[in-house]
């Protein structure tokens, strides 16, 4: 059988024969702890590209676990980028420095064959894979006047349903996806999440569930249990990796997380993103110490969720080791940021491919965005994006999310 070395070489001596130049990029997985990866992760890996690259390249494992990358010019660089981000966030503890090497072939095409024979002379395990826009504005929210205010009595009447409800009807998708300059934005999660309000017109027409914060905050506590008992017992599919749950801290520690726990594969839970609101982690922050440790033993990553520019002075994501920060977008950031240095740092001190910013309806985010390494984006706009282009959603993963 040919191995993959072989098949590495022979794809590049055939395509170059069509091609004039060849763009292959070496991602060093092998540099990686090996308790951090394992054989159905670095399939995904060279997987995901697979989807990217299309008819113009192809992915290849080699048996040292390291990923060689290889596209013609038909292929932006952005799109490889925005891809590369998506793997090394496979690994968030881990810098992505010095774990890619690109080669320009024919030019590199030596120093090519050295690193592909040293790898194949070397022992590791054997590993098997298959191989200008018109400006865009959304529409503003319409809220409802009147709406009553919601009261202990209507929370107690509102548990009780929610015990019995279907959310099918109530399900909302919006992704967040990697954009790159000229590249076609890559979906990295599909958020899935319970709209409230429609919640609210099922079950207490006429009411604003979220006009009283304290009682909201006990509604969402029943609510959690309830869609971690819902997405425990999907069996489509679509609830299997790659999603995010918009959780409190009690839920986290609580006996219904367990159950939930229980019924994930270990080799998906680093795929899934459980996000916490600020007001819940500051209210009682040894309990969340606590839940970050137990969730992230576990395999789950944690998102500090609802950051507006009132708060981002005050959340440092390093310091309360979170592994990605959301910051909701609003029209005067720029002016904001252009006169407050300390905020720009704060926006700028998050971390490379950590922040995502939210709430995105319109390309003026985009461009800002730009000017402080911001990557990761969601949105009406992002939405509008990729409906101009809908294959690329196939890219994406599930993704479920607040409420």
């Amino acid at each position: 059988m040919i191995n993959q070395e072989e098949q590495l070489r022979e794809y590049i001596v055939t395509n170059l024969k069509s091609d004039k130049t060849l763009t292959v990029v070496q991602l060093k997985i092998s540099m990686i702890d090996e308790n951090l990866r394992d054989d159905g992760l670095i399939s995904r890996i060279a997987g995901s590209f697979h989807d990217v690259l299309e008819i113009y390249g192809q992915s290849f494992c080699l048996k040292n676990d390291d990923i060689f990358i290889v596209y013609n010019t038909k292929i932006s660089d952005n799109t490889i980028k925005a891809a590369l981000i998506r793997t090394w966030l496979n690994f968030p503890k881990v810098p992505p420095v010095e774990l890619e090497k690109r080669y320009l072939l024919p030019d590199d095409m030596d120093a090519l064959n050295h690193e592909i024979s040293r790898i194949g002379r070397g022992s590791s395990r054997s590993v098997h894979v298959k191989k200008e826009r018109k400006k865009f504005v959304a529409p503003p929210p319409i809220f409802e006047k009147d709406e009553k205010l919601f009261t202990p009595e209507m929370l107690a009447r509102v548990s009780k349903a929610l015990q019995n409800t279907d959310f099918s009807n109530m399900i909302r998708r919006q992704s967040v996806c990697i954009i790159l300059d000229d590249a076609d934005p890559q979906p990295l999660f599909e958020e899935v999440f319970v709209s409230i309000a429609d919640l609210g017109d099922s079950i207490l027409p006429g009411v604003s569930l979220t006009a009283t914060p304290w009682l909201f905050q006990d509604l969402t506590e029943t609510l959690d249990k309830r869609v971690l008992n819902s997405v425990s017992k999907h069996d489509d599919g679509a609830f299997r990796e790659a999603f995010s749950l918009n959780l409190n801290i009690s839920t986290i520690l609580s006996e219904e997380f367990q159950d939930f726990d229980n019924n994930i594969l270990s080799s998906r839970k680093n795929t899934i993103v459980l996000e916490l609101q600020p007001i819940d982690i500051f209210s009682d922050l040894k309990s969340y110490l606590m839940a970050r440790d137990y969730a992230q033993n576990l395999g789950y990553k944690v998102c500090i969720d609802g950051v507006t520019l009132n708060t981002l002075k005050f959340i440092d994501r390093q310091r309360l080791s979170a592994d990605y920060l959301k910051l909701n977008w609003m029209p005067d950031l720029p002016s904001i940021l252009k006169d407050d240095d300390e905020l720009a740092n704060c926006l700028r001190n998050i971390g490379t491919n950590r922040a995502i910013l939210c709430r995105v309806d319109d390309e003026d985010a985009l461009k800002i965005a730009k000017q402080y390494d911001i990557t990761l984006f969601q949105g009406r706009y992002v939405e509008h994006l990729l409906a101009k282009n809908p294959r690329n959603r196939r890219v994406g993963r599930t993704l479920l999310h607040k409420y």
